[in-house]
């Protein structure tokens, strides 16, 4: 009797075992349906931090200091994602520009290449579909940057060869109250309407497809 019940506890302390380590496999030896979802969801979230396009920021001296990444998300809208290390604190004029040409030595300007803010629409300033969300510099001189835009697809950042610009000053986006006043007139001038007074470029990086 007792090397009876001796031999039933070890038969269901094994079934525990057994049924232990066959974790997530079920009868058939398929895995559960929520084991397979777990691991669809790890692979689609690890797609999704992959870049569809991305640009690398070089100063006026040619000296990469950050980079600028582009991704679509569920919503169908542009994830706009930076690392920058190399600028002065403060607020940035941040925006996509319609050439991806950068020359700190161009004759017109530093990185004047680069042409207008990207605007196939044709809209007034802070209008423009380049016109991004200004970035900010802490003390050290560093930045981490997230917008999400809808003003522009995936496609057109791919398909038109256009750059990224950082510029010296903060971007106003045209809101300048009519109380005041350029030669007379109120509210923003052409300038201001055209780029948000934004001041001089200090880095460009040209958006490639991934």
């Amino acid at each position: 009797m007792r090397n009876y019940w001796t031999k039933l506890m070890l038969t269901t302390f094994l079934a525990i075992l057994l049924s232990g380590c066959s974790g997530d496999v079920n009868s058939e030896g398929e895995k559960d349906t929520k084991t397979k979802n777990n691991a669809e969801q790890s692979e689609k979230q690890e797609g999704q931090v992959e870049p569809q396009a991305q640009a690398e920021l070089k100063d006026v001296n040619n000296k990469t200091i950050g980079t600028v990444s582009f991704l679509v998300d569920d919503d169908n809208h542009v994830q706009i994602n930076a690392s920058i290390d190399g600028l002065e604190p403060g607020h940035h004029g941040f925006h996509i520009h319609e050439k991806g040409i950068c020359e700190a030595d161009a004759k017109d300007g530093v990185f004047t290449t680069a042409g207008g803010h990207f605007n196939p629409d044709g809209k007034q300033h802070s209008g423009h579909a380049g016109d991004l969300p200004s970035l900010y510099v802490n003390k050290d001189g560093r930045a981490e940057y997230s917008a999400r835009i809808d003003r522009m697809t995936i496609d057109q950042l791919k398909e038109n060869k256009l750059a990224v610009i950082i510029h010296a000053n903060p971007d106003n986006f045209g809101n300048i109250p009519d109380r005041y006043k350029t030669e007379g007139k109120p509210g923003p001038d052409e300038a201001t309407l055209k780029a948000g007074d934004a001041g001089d470029r200090q880095a460009c990086g040209v958006i490639d497809s991934k």
